[in-house]
């Protein structure tokens, strides 16, 4: 509504010309409350201004705010968890390997060890071999010198039969026998 109708509908107020009365009229709009109520709005629009709107968008910024950074704290949590899991996988990953190479040790020191004991099993045992050859050996000559001894003494038992008398009173002969039949015996 423009302000030349605003004029003209108030001036047909005054004359009380009711014939033509003006859309504010009809609608039971007063052209006098309505400045009131525009200068009050005015008014309470200002105090809004100044006194509410001022503080909540302070209180709405603290909270945009607040929310940035609890978004950005969540995001730091988030990379952070991401970096320990990182790290603990590679810690994992080294742990594995330790592991790994510990066992490979492990094998490596029992075959060593195995080996060893094979090697001196087969030492004890060609000890306890030489140690039976040699004893077979020294029990072999002892009966071999015994019955070299008893094969003398047979054969001087044989002679002294055969020979008789003459053996017996010659000893001179005797021990040259003995020492004929040893020479033969130690020969075959």
């Amino acid at each position: 509504m423009t302000l030349a109708s605003l004029i003209y509908s108030v001036s047909l107020a005054e004359t009380g010309d009711t014939s033509s009365k003006s859309i504010p009229d009809q609608l039971g709009i007063s052209l006098g409350n309505l400045i009131f109520q525009a200068i009050g709005f005015g008014i309470l629009m200002f105090i809004l201004w100044r006194f509410a709107y001022r503080p909540i968008l302070k209180v709405l910024d603290e909270r945009r705010a607040r929310a940035q950074e609890i978004v950005e704290k969540s995001d730091q949590i988030k990379r952070d968890l991401s970096d320990t899991e990182a790290r603990t996988r590679a810690e994992l990953e080294t742990a594995q390997k330790e592991a790994q190479r510990i066992l490979a040790d492990a094998r490596a020191q029992s075959d060593r060890m195995i080996a060893k004991a094979r090697e001196d099993a087969v030492a004890a045992g060609n000890a306890e071999k030489e140690k039976a050859r040699a004893e077979i050996t020294a029990e072999r000559d002892q009966v071999f010198n015994q019955l070299r001894r008893e094969t003398a003494d047979l054969a001087i038992t044989a002679a002294t039969r055969v020979v008789g008398h003459e053996l017996k009173t010659n000893k001179d002969v005797q021990s040259q026998l003995i020492n004929e039949a040893l020479a033969n015996a130690s020969k075959n």
